[in-house]
């Protein structure tokens, strides 16, 4: 009975159910589909991978991007400051300057004012011997 049935392409399994398939290729069509699952199923880890690491790069790229503002304001801090002592020295300079000058003109009267005491102690002297 089971030849003329196999002939109309017809088949018992193991558990003598008929099937239109015959048993070695249901038996292959669920090898295939089990190994489709598990495919899938490491797809989707892969895919959960994928995911992470994304995240994770994304984070690492925030990070980088804030570290470098960072370094960006602290870099622009850095030539403020630098540029704050050039002015500062450079009005240190100018006050120095003015203040050699007053010092100049100030020994340049100093020295007007001793050749004139000298000469009025020279006056006096004269005066004082005319007498």
């Amino acid at each position: 009975m089971a030849e003329e049935l196999q002939k109309v392409h017809l088949y018992y399994d193991d558990i003598n159910k008929i099937r239109v398939i015959e048993p070695s290729v249901l038996k292959e069509t669920e090898d295939v589909r089990d190994t489709c699952k598990d495919y899938e199923s490491k797809i989707q880890d892969f895919g959960k991978l994928i995911i992470s690491l994304l995240t994770m790069l994304t984070e690492l790229g925030d990070n980088v991007e804030k570290q470098k503002m960072a370094a960006i304001g602290s870099m622009n801090l850095l030539n403020s400051a630098a540029k704050e002592r050039e002015s500062e020295q450079a009005k240190l300079q100018a006050q120095i300057h003015e203040k050699t000058i007053i010092l100049d003109q100030l020994d340049t009267e100093y020295d007007a004012l001793q050749i004139l005491e000298a000469t009025q102690m020279e006056t006096i002297e004269y005066l004082t011997q005319l007498r």
